[in-house]
């Protein structure tokens, strides 16, 4: 994904907040093509400290999906007042379905549309249709990019240190690499939250569920007293 590809959930969470969005060194769009080689997550994590340092932003509320997510959870900056963790990695491993990974496969060996389609199906929930444009620039990506892979969860002692502190993590109903019953026990277990559960929505909560993702940005921010 890349920030292209998330502009109407910027747009909708602009109209109450100030957003700043930016694509991740190493992954498609267009930040730089240097990709850290190892302990992933807390490269990423040192690199969001250092873009908000430099940017001179806070406080500020991190929204993060997928990836994007671990990185929120590894980034120490004390101008980060809080999270909201989209069907975040970096908590508990993946799963991968056999009808996902037989999606994969086909995608990453001989891109084409047809085929990024059909794996954004299968992260997709039951009658939900991912827009072309998407499919368009996951057929392109496969075709450009190689991909990093998941990563393993983030450090015990580091989630400790993220325990209680005021995040939102929620996951769609139909996620299939991070169900509810998978991904609950293991926030409840590891930051002692509860798990939000966004109904009709598979692992592309930003673009499935756009009003409800907003809605629970605009109340958490709320709560935190952020505008």
């Amino acid at each position: 994904m890349s920030t292209a590809q998330c502009l109407p959930l910027v747009a909708a969470l602009a109209r109450k907040h100030r957003v700043t969005v930016v694509d991740l060194p190493g992954q498609p769009g267009l930040s730089s093509d240097l990709r850290p080689r190892a302990r992933r997550l807390v490269w990423y994590g040192a690199w969001l400290d250092e873009f908000l340092e430099r940017a001179g932003l806070g406080p500020v509320v991190v929204v993060g999906h997928s990836l994007g997510g671990a990185i929120a959870l590894a980034g120490d900056s004390p101008t980060i007042v809080g999270r909201v963790l989209l069907s975040s990695v970096g908590i508990t491993r993946l799963r991968v379905p056999a009808p996902l990974l037989a999606a994969t496969f086909p995608w990453l060996l001989r891109p084409s549309m047809p085929r990024a389609t059909k794996l954004l199906n299968q992260m997709s929930a039951p009658d939900q249709h991912p827009p072309a444009d998407l499919c368009a620039w996951m057929g392109l990506v496969s075709c450009s990019c190689r991909s990093s892979l998941a990563p393993a969860p983030l450090p015990s002692d580091l989630l400790e240190r993220r325990r209680f502190a005021p995040t939102v993590v929620a996951t769609g109903r139909h996620d299939p690499f991070l169900p509810p019953h998978a991904l609950g026990p293991a926030v409840r277990d590891r930051l002692g939250l509860e798990l939000k559960v966004i109904e009709q929505a598979g692992h592309l909560v930003m673009d499935e569920a756009t009003a409800e993702v907003t809605g629970l940005v605009n109340v958490f921010c709320a709560s935190l007293g952020e505008r």
